[in-house]
């Protein structure tokens, strides 16, 4: 298995949870809490993740790659100033080999594509959990993590407001059972390791 030059990465002060001097990795997952509107029903519904990116770096540059609301699949600068109202991320790190190169390249095949509000998969969009879930495939081409049955009722069982309105604007069922991923659910893969 052909693997990337490895890049240690030491982490600014602004990265949140993570400590000073601890090192990013080429590959390593970035999970984040949010919320606010999708961030608040997918917490509602999954838990404490709602939004998951994959690190890559060229030369001192951190870059992010994931699927959301506002930019579809994308690959921009990891950015964060002082005054910066997102939510820290935490980071993870597979525990196993990987190619690294492979998943990175197969991420960067999917920049450009929507980002998949349906929650389905197939339809020619990715939302942020999908994306890491096509990218991490072993050297046979079996995905690294596995698809679930999704949910979206809390946990009294109820099917929050914001999914029914969502989905009836879609004009589709809601996706409930329908095999896919989540971020707080993929951050509790064995083959994971917080960081």
């Amino acid at each position: 298995m052909k693997k990337l030059s490895i890049i240690l990465l030491t982490v600014p002060l602004w990265l949140g949870n993570l400590t000073q001097g601890q090192t990013l990795l080429p590959g390593d997952l970035l999970f984040y809490e949010d919320s606010a509107g999708m961030g608040a029903a997918i917490r509602e519904s999954t838990g404490h993740y709602t939004h998951v990116a994959m690190i890559e770096s060229v030369g001192d540059t951190i870059y992010i790659i994931d699927a959301t609301q506002r930019y579809g699949v994308s690959r921009r600068p990891f950015l964060r100033q002082p005054n910066d109202d997102r939510p820290y991320p935490t980071a993870y790190r597979l525990t196993i080999p990987f190619d690294t190169a492979a998943v990175i390249a197969r991420a960067k095949s999917f920049v450009g594509q929507p980002y998949d509000n349906a929650f389905l998969p197939d339809n020619g969009a990715l939302y942020c959990s999908e994306l890491i879930y096509e990218c991490y495939l072993d050297t046979a081409g079996r995905h690294l993590f596995e698809a679930q049955p999704m949910n979206f009722r809390n946990t009294q069982g109820r099917m929050p407001h914001y999914w029914k309105k969502h989905f009836k604007r879609l004009g589709i069922k809601v996706p409930e059972g329908i095999l896919g991923t989540n971020p707080t659910d993929m951050s509790r893969s064995p083959l994971l390791h917080k960081q």
